[in-house]
């Protein structure tokens, strides 16, 4: 006799193995290669400022949420700045402090700086007992291990002997380059929308010449596109957006041109290359009359630009796109009315619409499909493994009947 469980199993697996795949990956795929999470993120951001740039970050913070992070902090000093450039003083006031559009914009650059060689670098914060980590240029404490294992498991076995499968598109928010070099690692045929090598330029027309469904052996098997941008994107003297190769000094590695969460607002971000060119491949590529499955690992729904794109996609008639994704949980108990999942899902999963049928929630404690009823709570007492971003390798390496 078939269990919920069993049919939870098939479905996941049989969604993983659908030719047309889009990916969306957050900040937590890359948590144990070194990349901190947002939080500690921000923290380690500000530790690092100047005595002045750092009272000015922690006046941001203050003017903030309490659940604000270091993203939020560079859209609120945006803002900032574009009310500065406004004013007839060409200053801002904010909290206790004024300060002019020149000083505004030296603090933003300054943060994006600091992410940057974080990342750059790596950093592991103290954490169930463990001692802070903190990488150096001469001493990076940055792998590539585990998004290697995740390629090899997706490509290697998952897709093996497949001839002519469509490219998969892997859309992701992490400023961090690991993604592109163990897709390089892997053999991988990859396009990012740059033309060149290790220095390259922005070229949206060819990120558009190369998204046709059809995949010959010798065709792109992957396209990545990085809607926050990256740690080794600038914007050239020439106003070209390039892809600088790490220790080079050209483009000038000067205040506002490197490319990490480099504007305002959402709405300004996405009127402008290279970032008006990626959320429009978003956009499209979850927009499909044959079946299509958007998979998310590592994302909190925490961005409600991307929350929207989704929503809309899944709502948008004639779509066939189907939303799995795999999603933290806090341990037992865990609330009835949102079962510890995030806002959005909750939102979606218990609206009155029939597209909530083509979502499927893979959490750490159960797996909900079209509802918040829990159709496969973990057995044992511990929780699912799937939602990590390691568990999900092994879930598209050795199948469902292993990693459950």
């Amino acid at each position: 006799m078939t269990t919920d469980t069993d049919n939870c199993k098939k479905q996941i697996d049989d969604l993983l193995s659908l030719p047309q795949q889009v990916w969306l990956l957050g900040a937590g795929i890359s948590k144990n290669s070194g990349i901190p999470l947002m939080y500690p993120l921000t923290d380690r951001v500000q530790s690092v400022l100047e005595s002045d740039d750092k009272s000015d970050f922690q006046a941001v913070r203050e003017e903030l949420p309490d659940n604000a992070h270091v993203e939020h902090v560079l859209s609120h000093l945006g803002d900032l700045m574009a009310i500065a450039a406004r004013s007839k003083s060409g200053r801002v006031t904010h909290g206790k402090v004024s300060r002019t559009l020149a000083e505004l914009k030296s603090l933003h650059a300054k943060v994006q700086q600091a992410i940057r060689d974080t990342i750059r670098w790596g950093f592991f914060p103290a954490e169930d007992g463990a001692a802070e980590r903190i990488g150096e240029c001469t001493s990076p404490i940055v792998t590539v291990d585990h998004h290697v294992k995740f390629l090899r498991a997706l490509y290697h076995k998952r897709r093996a002997g497949l001839d002519r499968r469509p490219p998969i598109s892997f859309f992701t928010i992490n400023y961090d380059t690991l993604l592109e070099d163990a897709l390089a690692l892997c053999r991988v045929r990859a396009f990012d929308g740059f033309c060149g090598g290790s220095m390259a330029f922005w070229d949206p027309s060819e990120l558009a010449f190369r998204s046709s469904e059809s995949a010959p052996d010798d065709a792109i098997q992957a396209r990545v596109f990085k809607l926050h941008g990256s740690i080794d994107w600038f914007i050239s003297d020439e106003d070209i957006v390039v892809r600088r190769r790490e220790g080079a000094g050209y483009p000038a590695d000067v205040p506002g041109r490197l490319l990490i969460y480099p504007q305002a607002t959402k709405y300004q971000v996405t009127q402008k290359d290279p970032f008006a060119t990626l959320f429009s491949c978003f956009r499209t590529s979850l927009t499909d009359d044959q079946c299509n499955v958007l998979i998310v690992c590592g994302y909190s729904f925490g961005d409600e630009h991307i929350n929207e794109e989704i929503e809309r996609a899944l709502s948008q008639r004639g779509n066939k796109l189907t939303l799995l994704t795999f999603c933290y949980q806090p341990d037992a108990p865990i609330p009835p009315d949102s079962q510890g999942l995030p806002d959005a899902l909750v939102r979606w999963l218990n609206c009155s619409s029939d597209w909530k049928a083509r979502i499927v929630v893979a959490g750490a404690q159960g797996v909900y499909h079209g509802s918040l009823n829990n159709l496969c709570p973990p057995s044992g007492g511990s929780p699912h493994s799937w939602w990590t971003f390691d568990g999900l390798t092994r879930l598209l390496r050795d199948g469902p009947e292993v990693t459950l």
